[in-house]
This record gives C-alpha cells, structure tokens and sequence, in this order.
C-alpha cells in the first residue's frame, strides 16, 4: 500500500535577506502565474500541532523546532504544497512560495453531489476505516462530511475518498480539533485492507476546565504508550526494552500445502467447465482456503543493532526484509480491539515495504507511506492519533 505524495507541480524560491532568526521561517505565499499573493492559506509542519495563516498580502512566520520537518501550505483552489527540510538549512531570508492553480479541483467546485443512501452507508465505511473505532474515535466527530467526494464506482469492491478543501475533525477525548487535507482513502471491500494519506494540523481546546484537561492528559498518556510513535521513539533512543516493547523477527514463508493461484484457477475454470480435475469440489474449497503463507516467528528478541545503520550524514535508516512483532507489555488491547479481552498485551506487526526507512527523534519516519502496520498499531486510525510535537509528562 503506498501513494504517491501529491507535489506542489512549480515551486519557485526566491530568497530576500532580511534581519531574522535561524529558528524562525518567514515567507510569502504568491500565485505562480501573476505573482499576486494568496491571503490566509495554511501553513503547517505536517502532523503537528504547530502552524498558521498567512495573512491578507499573503505573508507568514512560523517557528520552526529543531530537526527535519515537512512544511504544506494548502489553500482552496491550489495545488497542495509538500517541502522536506531541515531547520539547520534555514537562512535569515525571506521565502518566496509560488503556487499554481488545480484546474481540476476549481472544476471540482461546481458540481453538486447528489447524496443518495448509498453514499450515506459509505460514508459509515469512511468514518469506521479513518476515523476508528476505538473509545477515543467513538468520541470524535467529523464536522463537514459534505466535503467528502466519496467513490464506490471506479473500481470494483473499492471506497475511494478524497475532499477539495480540508476536512475537520473534533476528538473530545484528546482536546483536539485535527485540520486534515486528505490527499487519499483507500478501502479495499474484498481484502478488508484500508490506506490513507493526508496532512494533519492539531489544535489543542483551550476551553476545557482544570478537570477536564487532567482527563485529556491521561487519555493522551494511554493514546501514546504503545502507539507507532512511542515505538519509534524508543527505537531512535536505544530504549525499546525500557519502554515496556518485545520485537522479534517474523518470517512468511510459503506454505506448501496450498497450491499457488494459477494452479487453483486453472481447477476453478476446468469445474465451470466439467472438465476433470486432479481433486474433488471438497478438496479444492479447502485448499483454497488454506493461507498462502505460514508466519515463522523467532523466539529470542531481536538485536535491534543489526537492522540500524547510520547513513552518511548522520541519519539513523532501518533496514529489514522480513516482518517485526512487535508486542507493548506495559497495557492491554483497547475494550473495542476484536478479541481483546482474550489478549495480555497490544501485539503488532510491521513490514518496511521497500526494505528501509529513516526514523527521526519525533518518532516520524521518511517515506512517509513506506512502513505498513497490521495488528493493533494497523487497527489504531485518527481517533487516537496525537501530533509529533506532543510529549507525556514525565513521571
């Protein structure tokens, strides 16, 4: 499962000197064709909670964290932009960002979907497969659902979503209200898989009484231990055992026992036929319900040092073929896990789809859509998801 990441199609950077700090970005937002800016587009590291608006000539400051961070500015009408860097290549200019209009998406503007039942049951399926359904995701709420383009016509068995313009989501039990620009939903009826993509801005309610938030913080505390980002955290820090995680080294091999497709396919179409076969109908349903691999899991943890390398300036990268368990011992499953209160602990599995990623201090990684998480960290979706910049009070 992997997308591509939606490019902004011309960025131009014209850089001004001027008087400012390293840590500080500062920069203007302009149309690419005349060059007139665009006032109050979004500007946001990616999954964080740190971000703003420029104003009415276009212009914007943000600070910016130490680290490798990616900037979107997102406004109706306009390509989205996506922009990898790192705050040591920050200089004391001013940044042009030119954009160019989405034909597509100012075409998209004019039509009025017509919202029959149909796309009310498969907007249930959107909210299940990217909202959750875990304690925390039957709590939040989707504020504009209308902006969803909901497709379950293109390909068969497929739900596809998209929206034009940020959609917004409200998580009571976490105290944010999530600004996310979906660049791609993917839900596959046939094999039950789910992916998406998009850019998330967090804000925090700064409404909620002293109790309230005490709530918020434990619920924080839960969502994160144990999440992908508290995984990669303590990967990044050598901490894994201390941060209450087992990992081990999964194999799939293939199982032997199951003839392969063209095989079963080929005994498929020769029974449609009333052809012979080399089995019976009751030895052919069983062999195709026979899984196509058999998981081969080692018993010792793994040593985590033999996947890390450093790369050449300094990044830490994973590398790894083969699938990693990962089990969090310090909770239970969610009360909403299937069969969760027949598990001990939050089990996981990951596969690193192209072999290697790089892992950053955040707990983020690069590519973006390059791990694929099953299990429980697959079945965690935006309700229990919390921006990089959040932390846990130390205890």
């Amino acid at each position: 499962m992997k997308v591509t990441k939606a490019i902004l199609s011309a960025i131009f950077f014209f850089c001004i000197s001027i008087s400012n700090s390293q840590t500080k970005l500062e920069g203007i937002i302009e149309n690419v064709e005349n060059q007139t800016p665009i006032p109050y587009a979004m500007v946001f590291l990616t999954n964080t909670s740190n971000g703003t608006l420029s104003d009415s000539l276009g212009r914007f400051s943000l600070e910016i964290p130490n680290g490798k961070h990616e900037l979107i500015i997102k406004t109706l009408g306009f390509t989205t932009l996506s922009f990898e860097f790192d705050h040591n290549a920050l200089q004391n200019k001013l940044y042009r960002f030119r954009l160019a209009a989405d034909d597509m998406e100012l075409s998209e503007l004019e039509v009025n979907s017509i919202r029959d039942k149909a796309w009310y049951s498969n907007l249930e399926i959107f909210k299940r497969y990217f909202i959750g359904t875990s304690s925390n995701s039957e709590k939040t709420m989707l504020e504009n659902p209308t902006k969803l383009v909901l497709d379950d016509q293109s390909i068969p068995r497929t739900l596809l979503a998209k929206a034009n313009e940020a959609i917004v989501i409200e998580n009571v039990n976490l105290g944010y209200k999530i600004k996310y620009i979906l660049q791609s939903f993917e839900y596959s009826k046939s094999n039950f898989r789910v992916f998406y993509g998009g850019y998330a801005l967090f804000t925090s309610d700064s409404t909620l009484s002293r109790r309230k938030n005490k709530q918020v913080e434990k619920n924080r505390e839960i969502a994160y231990f144990g999440s992908s980002m508290h995984f990669l955290r303590a990967v990044y820090q050598n901490k894994v055992e201390e941060e209450g995680f087992l990992v081990r080294r999964l194999r799939k091999i293939p199982n032997i026992n199951r003839p392969d497709d063209e095989e079963l396919n080929a005994v498929a179409e020769n029974f449609r036929l009333g052809r012979p076969t080399p089995y019976t109908f009751e030895e052919f349903a069983r062999l195709r319900k026979l899984p196509k691999t058999i998981d081969v899991l080692e018993k010792d943890p793994i040593d985590l040092s033999q996947i890390i390398e450093e790369g050449e300036e300094g990044q830490m990268i994973l590398k790894f073929d083969d699938y990693l368990q990962v089990i969090y011992q310090k909770a239970k499953p969610n009360q909403n896990y299937p069969d969760a209160h027949k598990l001990p602990n939050q089990e996981s599995l990951i596969h690193f789809i192209n072999g290697k990623i790089e892992i950053y201090e955040n707990g983020s990684f690069s590519p973006p859509y390059d791990l694929l998480f099953e299990g429980y960290m697959g079945w965690m979706k935006i309700g229990d998801m919390l921006p990089l910049d959040y932390y846990p009070n130390p205890k």
